[in-house]
């Protein structure tokens, strides 16, 4: 990321300093591409954070507001001292309360996390890292601008350019509509601008007379592995090892990378199955209403030195099963409860994809009530007509393992591991009331 997409701004916690704190996120966000209306939800989001922490820090206390744009999304974050700061608004599931002067001040938490896309928290010793995040708006594409699919069979494969990328976006929407894609496939101006970020690489299967045969996408989210999606092959009869040679170009230009490992969860139309293992799978909903089950793939690229993951008593014997199956060195150590002092409350953070009816949970801070919290959460997504929800774990914290026994009893159920998922290994539950048997 060039360094003009990153602003920062370090002031004081002063109430008469909400203009400042106000204009500099508006002004950035507009610079950065957002538009109108998504620059002022940011805007007013940032008015009520920082409104709330004056209110809460002793006065003078430093603050500190960064806004960064990602090409296709503003990313704007607040770090400051996390005393104090009362985290529940931020659940799905919390209301407005105007019981008392504190209960106020979290509903303007609650009103700044509803005006964003979604957001992020971390603790970083005493301090903690807010990010609020406002995607860019994208037009639907015309459903005529869509380029003709034919029988590819001599071709040369090469990274594409950014209208090559959108052409092949647009042919994955028309001719792959019956597959499971990534949201974000349904806006090819969006994956462009992903790919012009530099967060996404892709490589295109083309003839001589510019027909596109095929495509695969892939980014790194975390240093150890990457994540592919497709390949697409857009024609049934283009030959049969484009697939393969795609894939091959994806392993080169990642070779040298130092990665670890390979993940699909998005098996386009041309995924050989040769290359890569089954980690498992997840029941999930086309627009139609049917279920299916879709295979998540992974490959070993270099060697596995092995890492330690934490893991409740009640996952070990799923754990060590699938490490068995997939060869992984790991160390798996148990957390439990041991009388020590927790935090009273929950937080979880709800990814949505609303079309297709599907929910992700993550966890941002663990607490006493975590089966409720999740018991909460799966009461409103199905009220809403969610039809399949997902809860990831990021065995690299210790903390999160101990929303198991919660998820366990709400019904959810473990379906594979993601080796170097987040931090650490992740392990992705599925709540079973809609998965198939």
């Amino acid at each position: 990321m060039e360094p003009r997409s990153t602003v920062r701004l370090s002031l004081k916690a002063y109430e008469a300093l909400l203009p400042v704190a106000t204009a500099f996120v508006e002004k950035s966000a507009l610079a950065f591409g957002l538009g109108q209306q998504e620059a002022l939800a940011l805007t007013l989001a940032t008015e009520e954070i920082f409104l709330y922490l004056c209110r809460i820090s002793a006065p003078g206390t430093e603050l500190d507001i960064q806004c960064r744009s990602a090409g296709y999304c503003v990313e704007t974050g607040f770090h400051f001292e996390a005393a104090g700061f009362q985290m529940r608004a931020f659940n799905l599931t919390a209301v407005p309360s105007f019981e008392d002067e504190t209960a106020v001040r979290e509903t303007g938490l609650l009103i700044a996390s509803r005006l964003v896309d979604r957001f992020k928290l971390e603790h970083v010793g005493a301090r903690l890292n807010l990010t609020l995040i406002k995607d860019k708006v994208y037009p639907e594409p015309d459903s005529q601008d869509v380029p003709v699919c034919v029988p590819v069979s001599r071709f040369f494969i090469r990274r594409p350019d950014g209208e090559e990328v959108k052409a092949s976006v647009r042919m994955i929407r028309h001719y792959c509509r019956d597959r499971f894609n990534p949201l974000s496939a349904n806006f090819p101006g969006k994956v462009a601008d992903i790919f012009a970020a530099g967060e996404l690489d892709a490589a295109l299967a083309m003839d001589t007379a510019g027909h596109i045969g095929g495509v695969l996408f892939w980014t790194r989210n975390v240093p150890q592995v990457v994540d592919c999606f497709g390949p697409y092959v857009f024609h049934p009869e283009s030959d049969p090892e484009m697939g393969v040679l795609l894939l091959d170009r994806c392993i080169e230009e990642i070779a040298r990378s130092r990665a670890v490992g390979l993940i699909n969860r998005y098996p386009g139309t041309g995924l050989p199955t040769r290359y890569f293992e089954t980690l498992g799978s997840l029941a999930l909903f086309r627009e139609d209403g049917t279920c299916v089950d879709v295979e998540a793939s992974y490959r070993q690229l270099d060697e596995d030195k092995g890492i330690a993951v934490w893991a409740h008593p009640d996952l070990v014997p799923f754990l060590k099963a699938q490490y068995e199956r997939l060869a992984l060195p790991r160390e798996i150590r148990w957390v439990t409860a041991e009388g020590e002092e927790r935090s009273p409350i929950s937080v979880l953070s709800a990814e949505m994809d609303r079309p297709r009816h599907w929910a992700t949970l993550r966890p941002l801070l663990y607490g006493e009530d975590a089966a409720t919290v999740l018991a909460d959460h799966v009461r409103l997504l199905e009220r809403e007509g969610f039809l399949a929800l997902f809860f990831e774990m990021d065995l690299k914290n210790a903390w999160e393992a101990h929303f198991t026994p919660g998820l366990l009893k709400n019904g959810f159920e473990p379906r594979f591991v993601l080796p170097y998922g987040r931090r650490g290994d992740m392990v992705v539950f599925q709540y079973r009331t809609h998965s198939k048997a």
